[in-house]
C-alpha cells in the first residue's frame, strides 16, 4: 500500500441530473412537469415554489413587499438549492431565470436536457387569464407578455437543447416529444 497522497485536482463536473422547462409564463411548465415528472417517476421541482417556501412569501407578495430585484436575487438562490440537489429531477424554471448570466450558466452546468417550451402570444394570454399570482402580467398582459418575448427570446435559444411548441398539443403529447427529443425513454427515475 503506498504512502503517497495524491495532488490530483479533481475534475469532477456537476451531475447533469435536471431536465429543465424553460418558456414564457403559461407556455406548460409546471403542468407539463408535473406530468414528465410522473412519466419517469422523478422528482418535481418549480423554481417559484422553492422561492415561496424560502421566502415564507406569495411570488406576488414578493414583488410588491420586496420589488423585482428581490424576487430575482431569491430566484436565483432558489435555483442554486436546486441544482445542488443531486436527486434526479424534472424542473420548471421561472420564466425570467435566463436573463441572468450566472443562472443560465448554473443550468447549462447541471441540466440533461433543457426544453423551451413556446407558444404564441395569444395563447399564453388565453392559458394565464388575469391570474392574480401572476404580477408581471397586472394591467395589459398582451403587451406585457410580447415585451417579455422580446427581452428573453434570445436566452432560451441561448440555453434550450430543444424547443417545443405546446400551442396545438396536449399535455400528454407535449411530454411525448420532451422523452423522445431527449432520449429519455429508458430513464425511469434515472441515477439516484
Amino acid at each position: 500500500m503506498s504512502s503517497e497522497i495524491s495532488t490530483e485536482v479533481s475534475t469532477h463536473e456537476p451531475t447533469k441530473s435536471l431536465i429543465v422547462l424553460v418558456g414564457l409564463m403559461g407556455s406548460g411548465k409546471t403542468t407539463v412537469g408535473r406530468e414528465l415528472a410522473k412519466r419517469l417517476k422523478l422528482r418535481f421541482s418549480d423554481s417559484d415554489e422553492l422561492i415561496e417556501k424560502s421566502a415564507k412569501l406569495s411570488v406576488r407578495e414578493i414583488f410588491v413587499e420586496k420589488g423585482e430585484p428581490e424576487f430575482r436575487r431569491l430566484e436565483s438562490e432558489a435555483l442554486a438549492v436546486a441544482c445542488a440537489n443531486t436527486e434526479s429531477t424534472v424542473m420548471a424554471v421561472a420564466g425570467g431565470a435566463v436573463v441572468s448570466d450566472s443562472n443560465r450558466a448554473l443550468l447549462l452546468s447541471h441540466a440533461r436536457c433543457i426544453v423551451w417550451l413556446d407558444a404564441p402570444t395569444s395563447t399564453l394570454v388565453g392559458r394565464t387569464g388575469r391570474a392574480k399570482h401572476r404580477p408581471l402580467l397586472d394591467g395589459d398582459p398582451v403587451g406585457a407578455l410580447n415585451q417579455m418575448r422580446t427581452n428573453r427570446e434570445s436566452f432560451y435559444q441561448q440555453i434550450a437543447t430543444h424547443k417545443i411548441s405546446t400551442q396545438l398539443l396536449t399535455v400528454a403529447q407535449v411530454v411525448d416529444k420532451i422523452v423522445e427529443q431527449c432520449g429519455l425513454t429508458n430513464v425511469l427515475g434515472m441515477s439516484k
